[in-house]
Order: C-alpha cells, then structure tokens, then sequence
C-alpha cells in the first residue's frame, strides 16, 4: 500500500515537473493584457501601447493595454499582483514602482515576493530646469542662490514619492541645501507653474520639456542622470557641475505576477528584447528621448531583478537621510 503511494506521490511530482513546460509551449493562446498604472497619453502608456502592437505581431495574438491610474501605481500593481500567473496579464512599471514603499505604509501587495521581473525596456533622460527669472545659470550659482537665501525657492514634482519628488530631495540632500517641494497631479500642472513663475525648480523628462527651452519658457541648468545629452553636448550633468555621484532617471520595466513559469517569463523577454533592438523602435524611443535597456546590465530577469532591489534600497536611504516617514 505504501509502495502505492509512493509510486503515485513520485507521478504526480513528475507531472508538476513537466506541467509549466507543456503550459508555455501552448502560450500564448488568448489575449494578453498589459497594465498601464498610468493614464492615457503619458510616457508609460505610450510605450506600453508600442509594446502591446510589436508584442502582439510577434506571438501571434492580440495584446491589448488596460490604464488603471492611481496610488503612484498602487492600483495597477494590486491588480497585477492578483492575477492569475500565467502570463495573461503583464504590467509596465516604473519608478513610482520602488519609491512607494518609502512613502506609502498600506501597500496592499509586496513588492519584490509579489511580482515576476520579465524585461527591462527603457529609460529616459531627466533634466534639471528653472525658470527664467531664476538668477542662476548653472548647478554651482544654483547652490550659491539656495544657501544665501534658504527656504526661498521650490522645486515643483509630479507628486509625493514620485521620480521628480526624490529628485529633488537627492538635489538638496547632496547640496546641504534648503529647497522645498511642491506636489502636484501629474507632471504637466507642475511644468505649467513653473513657466508661470510659482515654483522655481523642477527635475524632470527632457522630452516633456524640450519645446519649453527651445521658446525660453525655462532655463535648463543641468543634465539629471550620468551622461550628458546628445541634443546639448555642452549642457553638463549634475554630477559633473557640482554634485559628484547624483544620477537620475525615469525607467520602464515589464513585470508578470510572481509565480509566473520560468519559461514563459523567458519568452516574454526574448521577445522583448527582439523588440528593443529593432532600427523602428531605437527611432521612436530616441524621437521620444528614450534610450532602450543595456542586455549587458538588465537584459535578463536575474538583472532586472537585482536592479529593482537596488533601487528600492537606494530610494529608502535617500528617504530616511531625508527624515520621509511612510504615511
């Protein structure tokens, strides 16, 4: 009786061995859905909506994007995070992705057990601008006018524990200087008071302000991450003018629900991936101020992975050095 049992015990592990296997090579077999944690027009909904087009070509089945705004990606996250694993329903995250656990205390979901790095995709370039009535020219006059007169000037974000809030938080943390900040809902209210002269500073996507430093709307200071622009060679970053290690930038990731088989998760990067390096989409991502994922550095999961985990690390001590306490 029990060598009965053993032999069905040892069956059954066989079959769950074999199962995952079987399953991804009938994958995909109905329609893919890919979260957008943002709304309609923004930058994550725009490349969630290539993906989902080049995506669907390449797999031979329909890839559609869901926007499901709010929480700075809570919602969409949550949704995600209880889903079925089975590689029916990805989303597109970003930065809003790892700051939240230092600035939210009810997260409904964990962060790294609860979901599945698949791929990251791209990343684009942040700026530091100012507006024109603002007397400094560059990053050293920038921290000169900060400390002569503290508490005088603002940096307007796209909302609390956003990409553009921590910016400026790092901004004044490395400077040892008092510059506030200003929340707003989304990145377009908070561009709009700075050309009208209600906030001083912003940190944010060179492609959303670029017609406003090409008209004189704002006056751009200084690269944000570790590499200067193409489009303004002689614009130096944050670090070289001033504030040696400060590196920042927006970045694009597709994730799965955890539990998601391995060999799904592999062909969905593949198949990512394939897409990054195509001439069309390296056009439209630099267009756009994009720049696709180095395979070297986060083209696998693994990397992507470790990736995550670091920038939740770095987020939480930018936050704690801050005193920013979890509401």
């Amino acid at each position: 009786m029990k060598r009965r049992e053993s032999l069905a015990a040892i069956a059954a592990l066989a079959v769950m061995a074999i199962a995952p296997a079987s399953y991804a090579q009938d994958y995909p077999n109905k329609l893919i859905r890919i979260i957008s944690p943002y709304g309609p027009g923004g930058g994550n909904d725009t490349i969630s909506r290539l993906l989902a087009t080049r995506l669907g070509a390449a797999l031979n089945q329909r890839v559609i994007v869901d926007n499901k705004p709010g929480g700075n990606t809570i919602i969409g996250n949550d949704i995600l995070a209880k889903s079925p694993p089975d590689g029916y329903t990805l989303i597109l995250n970003g930065n809003g992705f790892v700051t939240n656990p230092s600035f939210y205390v009810k997260i409904p979901f964990d962060t790294v057990k609860d979901f599945a790095p698949v791929a990251f995709v791209a990343s684009t370039q942040l700026v530091l601008v100012a507006n024109p009535a603002v007397p400094a020219n560059n990053v050293r006059e920038l921290i000169a006018l900060a400390k002569a007169k503290p508490g005088t000037l603002n940096f307007g974000n796209s909302g609390q524990g956003g990409p553009e809030h921590l910016a400026g938080v790092m901004f004044g943390q490395m400077a040892g200087v008092e510059i506030g900040s200003v929340p707003y809902k989304g990145a377009a209210a908070a561009l709009a008071d700075l050309i009208g002269g209600h906030v001083q500073l912003m940190v944010t996507a060179l492609a959303a302000v670029q017609p406003h430093i090409q008209t004189g709307q704002v006056k751009l200071i200084a690269m944000a991450n570790n590499a200067r622009s193409p489009r303004y060679p002689n614009v130096p970053t944050i670090a070289e003018a001033g504030l040696p290690g400060f590196d920042t930038s927006l970045w694009y990731g597709m994730m799965a629900p955890a539990g998601t088989p391995e060999p799904i998760v592999r062909r969905l990067n593949q198949e990512i991936n394939r897409i990054l390096r195509d001439k069309e989409v390296q056009e439209i991502f630099a267009s756009r101020g994009l720049s696709p994922g180095d395979e070297a550095v986060v083209g696998t999961p693994e990397l992507f992975g470790a990736f995550i985990r670091s920038e939740i690390a770095n987020v939480a001590r930018v936050a704690r050095a801050a005193g920013i306490k979890p509401e």
